[in-house]
């Protein structure tokens, strides 16, 4: 998965889609990817990341940068400044969000630059940081949370059933779908390559017509070896060598 942001939607104001979506237009993630990462990482745009396999290239592009729409979205639900102090409220309610941030992956940096382009389009962001996973759990299990920072690694996007069916392990968006549980468990089941796909592209479409996650980035890791050695490998992910071939160049 790439770095992401998952979005409860059984929590005020993140319940309301339109704020979600408010969310993505306003997040200028080509600048995140630019300061945080110095251009290490491209912009993901899905709930897989590009080298997935099945990954929908129909996700490109989707919720681009863009505050008008970001903007127009929030006054479509009825918010303004009614107190010219820089955020939007609603019958005196402030439009605030919370974003519970783990330490690892340059998260915190990415979570300082979405509270100053939320601040923006009007919303108020309160950051959450928390000491380690366990923390995290605890977090996400109380509830009282809009956005929590949290990905996985995986060889195959049946991943997916862990954060988006309804009874999903990860399920921490809250959201639930009859439609989105019975494509993700056909693709499961499904063996024939082009049917998988087709299915998966439908998640990921259902996945971003509900604003369920704020993509950042995909991760990249960069590796290197020695022109006097040949044969080296690395795992599937990128993370390890793998040595058993290993010898010196003729």
């Amino acid at each position: 998965q790439p770095l992401q942001f998952l979005m409860n939607t059984q929590y005020f104001p993140s319940d309301e889609r339109a704020i979600r979506q408010a969310l993505l237009f306003g997040t200028n993630r080509n600048a995140i990817v630019d300061a945080v990462y110095q251009r290490f990482s491209p912009v993901a745009w899905g709930p897989l990341s590009a080298r997935t396999p099945y990954y929908s290239r129909d996700m490109v592009g989707l919720y681009g940068f863009d505050i008008t729409q970001a903007r127009s979205l929030l006054g479509n639900l009825g918010y303004s400044d009614s107190d010219n102090d820089g955020y939007l409220d609603l019958s005196g309610v402030t439009l605030e969000v919370k974003v519970i941030i783990p330490p690892w992956g340059l998260i915190p940096q990415t979570a300082e630059l979405l509270q100053d382009q939320w601040r923006t389009i009007g919303i108020r962001t309160v950051l959450e940081p928390i000491p380690t996973f366990s923390v995290l759990l605890e977090k996400v299990n109380a509830g009282d949370y809009n956005l929590v920072a949290f990905d996985t690694a995986g060889m195959d996007p049946s991943f997916l059933n862990d954060f988006f069916l309804s009874n999903g392990s990860n399920n921490w968006t809250g959201f639930s779908s009859p439609d989105l549980d019975s494509l993700l468990l056909d693709a499961v089941r499904e063996t024939d390559p082009a049917l998988r796909r087709n299915l998966y592209a439908q998640v990921q479409r259902i996945i971003m017509d509900e604003a369920l996650i704020l993509p950042v980035r995909d991760y990249v890791n960069l590796d290197a070896n020695s022109t006097v050695v040949e044969d080296l490998k690395f795992d599937s992910y990128g993370w390890f060598p793998i040595l058993n071939n290993l010898k010196w160049a003729s």
